[in-house]
């Protein structure tokens, strides 16, 4: 029999905590599908950390790539933009000679140990079939203990959660440099939570601290910006299995990364809510970070986006959803967590 975490009844609409079903507004609120569902882990905290043994991380699927598909209202814009930078508490990495270039063709990123790759590592989670494992990064915020990640690694889109939630900083193919981190709670939008719509394809995760450190603290912390553009001079890294189109070689054990510049695809007036960039990243990468201004001098850039899925599998265009409303709720409900 299927088990799935139980769901709880708590929307988070116009950066407010609302309990039950999310009420109708001035025009000033989001709608629904913008707002953010909020679930708190029942498990205490060392039996998710102990049921992830080194068995079962190695043998952790990477979560499937959902196709495109939409249904749910338009994501909102009413919200007023926010941003936060980010900040290195390990030795930056050093300027890279492609670090201004366009590299759609992913490669292996060496420079672990320090920011950025502090800031990036493995999500692994259990779905009704077993264990599964996407891309998370540590963004800034008031606890110190939030990550980001696709809203499909964290739910299947049809109002049931997965659970068991453990992220692995600065994964280099093998062992726990910076620890494991359990999950407090997570939130996604309505959106995506009921329906599965792309536009909606995010989440946040709240980790407890470890040894009286939250995850941050260890690792530095990414920048942010939601309710601003979609042409955005981006990395997007992340862990994947496989390459769109195909490639041999590419084996979800080491952290791997594109740059380029991003657009919003689609001709109006029929563009999605998303942006787009060529990257090859496939399963494993979903989840993985898009930074804007990313300067390897300092670590850190702006979160902008982060990995979904790609357009066609033959092709290296690949979609992140655009951080609007929704992405304003699901940071502030882990804020509150």
């Amino acid at each position: 029999m299927r088990r799935w975490a139980g769901a709880a009844a708590v929307v988070v609409l116009g950066g407010l905590l609302v309990h039950g079903t999310a009420q109708a507004g001035t025009p000033a609120v989001p709608g629904k599908a913008s707002a953010a569902v909020v679930l708190r882990s029942a498990t205490a905290e060392k039996d998710v950390l102990s049921s992830w043994t080194p068995e079962r991380m190695r043998a952790a699927k990477p979560a499937d790539i959902p196709t495109e598909q939409h249904g749910a209202e338009p994501q909102s814009h009413v919200l007023a933009a926010q941003s936060a930078p980010g900040a290195a508490v390990t030795k930056p990495g050093q300027l890279r000679p492609d670090a201004l270039t366009s590299l759609s063709q992913s490669q292996v990123w060496t420079a672990h140990g320090q920011m950025p790759a502090t800031t990036v590592g493995k999500l692994y989670f259990d779905e009704p079939d077993g264990g599964h494992q996407c891309t998370a990064s540590v963004i800034n915020s008031t606890n110190r203990s939030m990550i980001w990640t696709a809203g499909h690694c964290v739910t299947d889109g049809a109002k049931h959660w997965y659970s068991n939630f453990v992220f692995v900083p600065d994964y280099a193919g093998s062992g726990e440099p910076l620890g494991r981190w359990s999950w407090k709670s997570v939130s996604t939008p309505t959106g995506y939570f009921d329906g599965r719509d792309s536009d909606y394809d995010f989440a946040a995760i709240t980790l407890w601290p470890r040894n009286g450190a939250s995850v941050a603290n260890v690792t530095g912390w990414q920048g942010y910006k939601f309710g601003q553009g979609y042409d955005w001079n981006v990395y997007e890294f992340g862990y994947p299995f496989d390459t769109h189109p195909a490639r041999t070689g590419i084996t979800g054990q080491e952290l791997r990364y594109c740059t380029g510049t991003t657009w919003r695809p689609g001709i109006w007036p029929f563009q999605p809510d998303q942006e787009a960039i060529h990257c090859d990243q496939g399963h494993g990468a979903s989840g993985g970070p898009w930074l804007d201004d990313l300067q390897l001098s300092r670590g850190w850039g702006y979160l902008v986006g982060n990995v979904s899925y790609h357009s066609d599998d033959n092709s290296d265009e690949e979609r992140s959803p655009h951080f609007g409303d929704a992405a304003i709720n699901v940071y502030n409900a882990q804020q509150a967590a």
